[in-house]
C-alpha cells in the first residue's frame, strides 16, 4: 500500500533574487513499511521533499497523496490534522521545548491530540527507546545529545503514525552515538513504521533499504544500498 506519492511534483520560491525550482518535476512512491533516505548535495532538494511530504510546505505544481489523502489545496486546519496524526517529525537540532521536561515533551503531541492515558503512554515510550526512567523528569538542557534524539523519537512515535520523518537526525551526534540513533530507527522501522530520512552521510543511508538521490530538484536515481 502508497503511504507516499508524488507525481510531477514543482516547487518554486520567489525570492528578491528571482525564482527558485527547488524540485523540478518529482515523482517518487513509497510503500507502507518502507525505510528510504533522500539524498543529495547542498541546495538538491532535499529538504524540501521531505517538508511537502510532512505537509509543512506545498506544492507549486503538480500532486502528493499522503496517508491515502490528497493534500492539493487543503487548508492549513487540514494540513495540521494530517501532522497531527499521521505523520512523526525529528529534527537535527532536537526542537525540544526547553521550559518541558522529557515526559512533557512526549505528552504535548497526545495532549494537543486529547489522547487518554498519555502519562503512562509517555512513560512506556521513554523505556522503548532505550532512555533510563528517571531521565523523563529531566529538561533538554540536562540531557546528552543522544538522549535528546532519543526523546524526540519517542514524541515522534506518540501518536502511532503511520510516517517518521527525519531530517539530519544524527547531524549533531558523535560517531557512536550516530550508530545508536539509527539502530533505534531500524527497530522502529522493523516494527512497522514508514520512515524517510535525509542525510549526507553514506554509513547513515546504509541502514536505510532504498535511496532517492536528489540532483538540482529531480530524481537522479533511485537505488539499493546493498
Amino acid at each position: 500500500m502508497k503511504v507516499v506519492e508524488l507525481v510531477e511534483v514543482t516547487k518554486v520560491y520567489e525570492l528578491p533574487r528571482g525564482s527558485v525550482k527547488a524540485l523540478d518535476n518529482v515523482t517518487a512512491s513509497i510503500e507502507a513499511g518502507e525505510f528510504i533516505s533522500v539524498m543529495g548535495p547542498s541546495g538538491s532538494g532535499k529538504t524540501t521533499f521531505l517538508n511537502i511530504i510532512g505537509c509543512l510546505d506545498t506544492p507549486t505544481g503538480g500532486t502528493v497523496e499522503v496517508g491515502g489523502e490528497n493534500i492539493n489545496g487543503l487548508d492549513d486546519e487540514a494540513l495540521t490534522k494530517i501532522r497531527r496524526d499521521k505523520i512523526g517529525f525529528v529534527f537535527q537540532q532536537f526542537n525540544l521545548i526547553a521550559t518541558l521536561t522529557a515526559l512533557e515533551n512526549i505528552e504535548y503531541p497526545m495532549i494537543l491530540k486529547g489522547v487518554n492515558g498519555h502519562e503512562e503512554k509517555s512513560k512506556e515510550l521513554v523505556s522503548s527507546v532505550g532512555l533510563d526512567e528517571e531521565l523523563g523528569d529531566n529538561k533538554p538542557n540536562e540531557l546528552s545529545g543522544g538522549e535528546q534524539q532519543r526523546v524526540a523519537i519517542a514524541r515522534a512515535l506518540a501518536n502511532d503514525p503511520d510516517i517518521i520523518l527525519a531530517d539530519e537526525p544524527t547531524g549533531n551526534l558523535d560517531s557512536k552515538t550516530s550508530r545508536d540513533i539509527m539502530q533505534l530507527l531500524k527497530e522502529t522501522n522493523e516494527r512497522g513504521k514508514t520512515i524517510i530520512i535525509v542525510t549526507h552521510d553514506p554509513q547513515v543511508a546504509s541502514y536505510t533499504k532504498r535511496t532517492f538521490r536528489l540532483v538540482d530538484g529531480r530524481i537522479d536515481s533511485d537505488g539499493v544500498f546493498l
